[in-house]
């Protein structure tokens, strides 16, 4: 079980990335959704399992952006416990 963690995926508002999003939180981690389009379908379908959701839209090509993210994702759940570098 993951209850307690905080996993980050990139390039996780569809497809594989939604899909690991998916069965991170079915295991009990909170997720840090990233990527384009679409994010509130995605939101709901993580917050299904139960789990806290948040999105963040950072570009993985720009250091910055990519630094926001990991802070606004330290603002939200204290910390990073899991990451996946889907992006791309």
């Amino acid at each position: 079980m993951l209850k307690g963690k905080t996993a980050l995926v990139t390039g996780s508002t569809s497809g594989i990335g939604l899909g690991i999003a998916k069965a991170l939180a079915a295991q009990g981690a909170n997720i840090v959704l990233n990527g384009f389009g679409d994010a509130e379908g995605p939101k709901a379908e993580i917050a299904a399992f139960g789990v806290k959701v948040a999105y963040h839209g950072a570009d993985m090509s720009k250091a910055g952006e990519i630094e926001e993210m990991m802070k606004f994702a330290a603002a939200q759940f204290g910390r990073v416990d899991i990451l996946v570098n889907n992006a791309g």
